[in-house]
């Protein structure tokens, strides 16, 4: 997958499957693109967290509870949804910070049966353009009921969706 990436939010790849593990059954989701942005901007747009709402769909409200160092609390609020269906989601996140690398998500307490995910960053060059990968992936299960067939589809396009504005606002933010 590597070598076909481009420049751009409308070269994220996402992909979303259910998984099996400890007897739960919850969806595992994965997303990748490239910015023509540095990973160290690329990593100020990431954990700028209160401003997140701003640029990702669906997420109403990040707000910053306490940080130590490389670890962050925060809370968020989104509405999550498929086709006319709309749900109210609240999560109390663990964040962990490998400066300009990677960013571990854990769920301390929420709307969510299950939630971990990790943002990664690299650098990355195409034609002597300078850039940055970022993949996200993604480990979750809602409190609520979601159809096998119709939730794998609505969770892949909600982290699509989540991607694809997160390369925007990184490559929109880096050309000013």
């Amino acid at each position: 997958m590597h070598a076909q990436e481009r420049f751009g939010h409308s070269a994220v790849h996402a992909d979303a499957h259910r998984i099996h593990r400890d007897g739960e059954s919850m969806f595992e989701v994965e997303a990748s693109g490239v910015v023509r942005a540095s990973p160290q901007h690329a990593w100020r747009v990431l954990t700028d967290y209160e401003r997140l709402p701003m640029f990702v769909p669906d997420l109403v409200e990040s707000k910053l509870i306490s940080r130590n160092g490389h670890e962050a609390v925060i809370e968020q609020r989104s509405q999550t949804g498929f086709l006319f269906f709309t749900l109210p989601v609240r999560m109390k996140l663990h964040i962990e910070e490998r400066p300009m690398s990677t960013i571990k998500v854990a769920l301390l307490s929420g709307d969510m049966k299950h939630y971990t995910a990790h943002w990664d960053l690299e650098p990355f060059s195409q034609d002597g353009v300078e850039g940055t990968r970022i993949h996200f992936a993604s480990t979750l299960e809602p409190n609520f009921f979601l159809p096998p067939l119709i939730g794998t589809a609505a969770v892949q396009m909600n982290v699509r969706k989540m991607v694809e504005a997160v390369t925007s606002e990184i490559e929109r933010s880096s050309a000013h």
